[in-house]
């Protein structure tokens, strides 16, 4: 195997910004309906892993340089009992010095033994470090896992092409030749200039809480879970907060028809209808300005057999609170200025900054500081999900294998300090879920409810 591996800038960047009161974890959770049989799924899983070995790597620091470092063990599956709500389990985060990226919890109810789920729910819920891998790598990753399993299972026509590690080489430079990033700077002048005025820009958060601000030793230390830099009050009691709602066909079919209608897309409707719910909840509103990252895929048709990995970049939109009107003018607005980013490739500004960065000074550290607001709320969209998976289905509902099928999805992004909400949409089965991931330190259970209410367009 070809470790250790470098982190590439984007890793390096997630690994820093983990804290130890905002991990930077990203959760999936599979609902699966049926006889779950859980030795199956570790042999599943265990075979998947082989394909995605980031997954299964921590990281090693050597002479002030990070590397990825391959964890020989087989991954844990733990196992707890299905709480009444069915939520993500509580967690502390993964600490990637001493621990793998991956961490795999399986929710049960009715089991009548150690291996055999009968009939009933069963939660599977993938816990990633956001320096190993993005969303879409996630999902790539649970599908393979979801394939292996009807494979074992005898289902022979869900057995297709594994992932190739051996394209993670690449990763860093998105299938173009080493050094290209810099030499397409002069075209992303545009980009880096627009990323610059961002800088300039005060942006504010939300709510009336109050963070779990970065300890001293963790600001100064700027690296993941080093002992110096363990705050003292860590992850709050209910970590992840995530609340989720889930629409029904014909609420998804009326949203498209609105986009349709004001001649934007889902993802437009849902950045202003973020906006609009954010505006009720900001401390100061008549001075800074409400930003929302929003995540890019940049996978091409060369990486269908990348391995789960970081191949994404971010964008920022920033509005001023008292510009935030639920008026046609200002959708319009959002949808140019996304249009106008792909249009023009704006998502590579964000890497080719990162390269540069680190290019210049080494390393992210000085760039670190945890006590700024970089961002109010994150907003992911991943689409349609599972839409190609070689297994059968049932009403737009997968089947694993005869007895088992894939009921729903939940997805969730990292929420940071002062970033105190992260809001992700997928469409499963013709129907959309909405998943927001909110800080609890910050927001009551009440007022995310509220702000998950609101930020669905109507």
């Amino acid at each position: 195997m070809f470790f250790p591996l470098p982190l590439t800038p984007f890793e390096e960047y997630m690994l820093l910004d983990d804290q130890p009161a905002y991990p930077m974890s990203c959760f999936f959770m599979l609902k699966l309906q049926g006889r779950f049989n859980t030795s199956v799924f570790q042999s599943a899983l265990q075979k998947t892993a082989e394909y995605h070995p980031l997954l299964t790597c921590s990281v090693q620091e050597a002479q002030g340089k990070f590397f990825w470092k391959h964890i020989d063990t087989p991954l844990d599956v733990f196992r707890l009992p299905m709480d009444e709500e069915r939520q993500f389990p509580s967690t502390k985060g993964i600490d990637l010095l001493r621990e793998p990226a991956l961490k795999v919890t399986v929710c049960n109810e009715n089991t009548d033994s150690e291996t055999i789920n009968l009939d009933g729910q069963t939660n599977i819920i993938f816990e990633v470090h956001h320096s190993a891998c993005d969303a879409a790598g996630i999902v790539m990753f649970a599908e393979d896992v979801l394939c292996h399993y009807a494979v074992q299972q005898g289902f022979a026509e869900a057995q297709r092409e594994n992932a190739d590690p051996n394209l993670l080489f690449r990763r860093g430079t998105f299938g173009k030749p080493r050094n290209s990033i810099l030499r397409t700077l002069p075209k992303q002048f545009w980009g880096i200039f627009r990323a610059w005025t961002f800088l300039m820009n005060r942006v504010v958060s939300l709510g009336h809480g109050v963070p779990a601000k970065p300890s001293a030793a963790s600001a100064s230390a700027a690296v993941c879970r080093l002992p110096s830099a363990v705050s003292e009050a860590g992850v709050s009691a209910k970590y992840p907060a995530i609340l989720h709602r889930d629409l029904t066909e014909t609420e998804t079919q009326e949203m498209q028809q609105r986009a349709k209608q004001l001649g934007v897309t889902i993802n437009d409707l849902f950045l202003c209808s973020t906006f609009e719910a954010m505006k009720q909840y900001v401390s100061a509103p008549k001075r800074g300005h409400l930003r929302i990252a929003v995540p890019t895929n940049l996978r091409t048709a060369a990486d269908v057999r990348m391995p789960a990995a970081n191949i994404v970049s971010m964008v920022f939109l920033d509005r001023k609170p008292q510009n935030i009107q639920p008026v046609e003018s200002f959708y319009q607005g959002v949808h140019r200025e996304m249009q106008h980013i792909k249009r023009c490739n704006l998502g590579w500004a964000f890497i080719h900054g990162l390269t540069v960065y680190r290019k210049v000074f080494g390393s992210f550290r000085k760039m670190m500081q945890p006590d700024r607001c970089w961002a109010t709320a994150t907003v992911t969209n991943l689409g349609r999900l599972f839409t190609d998976a070689p297994l059968p289905s049932r009403e737009g509902r997968i089947l694993i294998d005869e007895s088992l099928e894939l009921t729903g999805i939940e997805a969730s992004p990292p929420v940071r300090f002062q970033t105190a909400i992260g809001i992700c949409v997928m469409t499963y089965a013709d129907r959309m879920t909405i998943n927001l991931h909110y800080d609890s330190n910050v927001l009551t259970r009440f007022d995310a409810q509220s702000l998950l209410n609101h930020a669905v367009p109507h």
